[in-house]
C-alpha cells in the first residue's frame, strides 16, 4: 500500500521533467531565430481601392489613373491605358510579397542602393494615401532590397515583382485602338475605292444592317472592329511629312465610328509593303499604329 502511495507523485515528477525538457528544446530551435525577422506587410489593400499608380525609374515617370471603370495614362502622355497590365502591376504591390525586414528606423537608405532615381512604385487609394516601395541593390540572386518611406524599413522582396514593371510605354497603353463597342456605336461608315458603305445597328444593337453590304460582309467588318489590336505603336502626333511617307494621302480604306455620345473617330488604313499588316492613322491626333493584316471582303 505504501509503494502505491509513492507511485503517483514519482510519475508526475518524471512527466513534468520530460515536458520541461521538451519545452526548453523547442524554444531553442534555430528556425525561430530565422523567422523572427519575417517582414510584416506595411499595408494590405485591395486592387479595387487603388485609384492611381506611379512608376518611376531613372528619368522615366509613368502615371496611370482610374476614371470610373477605365484606366488612363496621364503621364508622359494622355491615352487609354491597358487595364490588364495596370491591374497586374497593382496586384503585385497591394499586398507586397516582402520576405524579411532587414533594418528599421532607416533615415538614409543609400547603404542599400536606394536613391532618388531608383525604381519606385507608388499606389494611391481613394483617400489619396500613398503606399510607396523603392527598389535597391540586389540582396541575393533572387531578391532586391526595398525601402518603404511609410514604415522607414528596409525589406527584401522577390526580384520578379519589381522586374515585371517596365518603363516601356507600349506595355502600359491599350492595344484596343479602335475602342469599338456595340453598346455605344450608333453608326459605322467604311469608305473604299470611292464607295461609302454605311452600317447601322438594329433595334437590339446585336445585329447590323446595310443597304450596300451583305450580312456576311457586315459580320466580317464587325469581327475586325471587335478584335483588331495594335502590334506596334509607330508614332504619336506624327507630322504631315511622316503621315505622307506612310501613304495615308491615298489610304486603302477609311473607317469612321459614330458614338452614341456624339463623338466621332476616323481611321485611315494603308497596307504595309510586305502585305502582312496594315498601318493605321488615327485622324484626330495623327497617331500611327501597326495592326495585323485582315481581309475586308468588299
Amino acid at each position: 500500500m505504501k509503494r502505491k502511495g509513492w507511485f503517483i507523485p514519482i510519475l508526475v515528477f518524471f512527466v513534468c521533467t520530460w515536458l520541461l525538457i521538451v519545452y526548453q528544446k523547442s524554444t531553442s530551435e534555430p528556425y525561430l531565430a530565422q523567422t523572427s525577422n519575417l517582414a510584416q506587410l506595411p499595408w494590405d489593400k485591395e486592387s479595387a481601392e487603388i485609384e492611381k499608380v506611379v512608376f518611376s525609374a531613372h528619368s522615366s515617370v509613368i502615371t496611370a489613373k482610374r476614371t470610373q471603370n477605365d484606366w488612363f495614362l496621364i503621364e508622359p502622355l494622355e491615352v487609354m491605358a491597358d487595364p490588364t497590365y495596370v491591374y497586374n502591376v497593382i496586384s503585385r504591390f497591394v499586398s507586397p510579397g516582402l520576405i524579411h525586414t532587414v533594418a528599421s528606423e532607416v533615415e538614409d537608405p543609400t547603404a542599400f542602393g536606394i536613391y532618388e532615381y531608383s525604381p519606385s512604385i507608388s499606389l494611391y487609394d481613394l483617400n489619396n494615401m500613398e503606399y510607396k516601395l523603392i527598389a535597391g541593390n540586389a540582396a541575393d540572386e533572387t531578391t532586391y532590397y526595398a525601402y518603404s518611406p511609410l514604415t522607414k524599413c528596409i525589406y527584401t522582396i522577390k526580384k520578379e515583382i519589381f522586374d515585371y514593371v517596365s518603363t516601356d510605354l507600349s506595355l502600359w497603353r491599350t492595344k484596343d485602338y479602335l475602342g469599338f463597342s456595340t453598346d455605344h456605336t450608333s453608326k459605322i461608315a467604311l469608305s473604299k475605292k470611292g464607295v461609302l458603305h454605311t452600317i447601322l445597328p438594329s433595334g437590339d444593337k446585336e445585329t447590323y444592317t446595310s443597304s450596300t453590304l451583305s450580312m456576311a460582309q457586315i459580320t466580317n467588318i464587325i469581327s475586325f472592329l471587335s478584335s483588331s489590336k495594335v502590334l506596334n505603336f509607330i508614332m504619336d502626333n506624327a507630322p504631315s511629312h511622316i503621315v505622307s511617307s506612310y501613304g495615308f494621302n491615298t489610304p486603302d480604306f477609311i473607317i469612321t465610328l459614330y458614338q452614341s455620345s456624339g463623338n466621332t473617330q476616323s481611321f485611315s488604313f494603308k497596307l504595309s509593303e510586305d502585305g502582312l499588316a496594315y498601318y493605321v492613322l488615327e485622324q484626330s491626333n495623327h497617331n500611327i499604329y501597326k495592326v495585323p493584316f485582315f481581309h475586308i471582303s468588299i
